[in-house]
């Protein structure tokens, strides 16, 4: 059994970044991830939500062929703590992923990091196998953060954000 860890974390507003995204905005982008993550994660094609309360959701998530478990659909609940983390639980493979934006010096500085716990039951801590899927994982965490921000940004450019969206 291997559980590989993962965590990435990228600045929001870096000094070329336009526009400035506030901690509202930023959140608002999280809750619509929690809603419809098939939006931020290229495996996943669809979700619903099963339940939701201020501080909790379970959902369902159904991968596109080939890039998730079998069966392709998963549940997870999610800790939603406002404004800034959430906690995902895969029910299925015990998977466990953070996603938390932190504040630095001042308001607008602001970062997202996401933590990754993988359990790969059938791996062998050490082989080539779990080097390579680590890899993969990485390279998967990298691009999933920058492009929760970016699409963050495209949202706050179109004007699309304080609209309620996450719902």
């Amino acid at each position: 059994m291997v559980i590989l860890y993962q965590s990435q974390t990228l600045p929001i507003n870096s000094p070329s970044a336009s526009p400035t995204l506030s901690i509202d905005e930023v959140w608002e982008v999280m809750l619509l991830k929690c809603r419809k993550p098939e939006l931020f994660v290229a495996p996943m094609s669809s979700s619903a939500v099963i339940e939701e309360t201020p501080t909790f959701m379970k959902r369902s998530v159904t991968f596109k062929e080939g890039m998730g478990p079998p069966g392709g659909e998963v549940i997870e609940e999610l800790q939603i703590r406002a404004p800034w983390k959430v906690d995902f639980y895969n029910l299925n493979s015990g998977a466990f992923i953070n996603n938390t934006v932190s504040q630095g010096k001042d308001e607008t500085d602001l970062y997202l990091t996401f933590y990754f716990e993988w359990p790969y039951p059938d791996m062998q801590e050490g082989s080539k196998e779990a080097k390579e899927m680590s890899d993969k994982l990485w390279s998967m965490a990298k691009k999933t953060v920058q492009h929760t921000i970016d699409y963050a940004r495209d949202m706050a450019k179109e004007a699309k954000l304080g609209k309620g969206l996450e719902h």
